[in-house]
């Protein structure tokens, strides 16, 4: 079970919640270049001092913004890899949890798409450190389920690609007014993903033999 949080450093996560949500909202609409810590402060009818207290710099906001799904993705995937269990069902899980958090973070991501240039060096370097975690935790599942003899693969990299490209550019087409619900969306795409990596029927398999 994890701790809750002492209730001052809860209210400080969910205000510098509200400061990453309107300020990927202004990054979305305007561009990181277009957008100042007076433009955020405003649309939070708050005065820049708040916004600086919880954020040293737009820099750094816009590395907190960046950084949202990637962290969670990769601790995520690091948890699906090393739990035990039916390994189908933990990549279903991972595939089902990320495309909801691609869906409910789609503006954090495009922000990310399009302003990745704009990082320092350190959030830079942070951002694809966590993008090789979660590389090498979705590889190390996919690898332990081809060893198993229930997943056929090919190529472990190149499985593994597809699927994150696969989950990752939700952010991209996804439509609130869309006829699936977020949680039908991303079972969907869970499902499609094990269907993609299970081998191939017996008579498939003497087809081709």
């Amino acid at each position: 079970m994890s701790k809750l949080l002492p209730l001052k450093d809860a209210v400080s996560n969910l205000k510098r919640q509200r400061i990453l949500d309107v300020a990927s909202e202004l990054f979305f609409e305007l561009g990181y270049k277009g957008t100042s810590i007076d433009a955020i402060a405003e649309r939070m009818q708050l005065t820049k001092p708040f916004v600086y207290y919880h954020f040293d710099s737009k820099a750094d906001i816009l590395a907190a913004v960046c950084g949202r799904t990637t962290a969670f993705a990769a601790g995520f995937a690091e948890q699906q890899a090393d739990k035990t269990g039916p390994v189908q069902d933990r990549l279903v899980d991972l595939v089902r949890q990320l495309c909801l958090r691609i869906i409910e973070g789609r503006v954090y991501l495009a922000v990310y798409f399009r302003e990745e240039r704009h990082l320092p060096p350190a959030a830079f370097k942070e951002l694809a450190a966590d993008r090789r975690r979660f590389d090498r935790a979705l590889s190390r599942l996919l690898q332990e389920g081809a060893d198993a003899g229930v997943f056929h693969v090919g190529t472990v990299s190149v499985a593994a690609q597809a699927i994150t490209g696969m989950a990752t550019w939700i952010f991209n087409w996804y439509r609130a007014k869309g006829t699936l619900t977020p949680d039908q969306l991303a079972q969907q795409m869970a499902e499609m993903t094990l269907a993609m990596v299970q081998p191939p029927p017996p008579d498939d398999r003497r087809a081709s033999a």
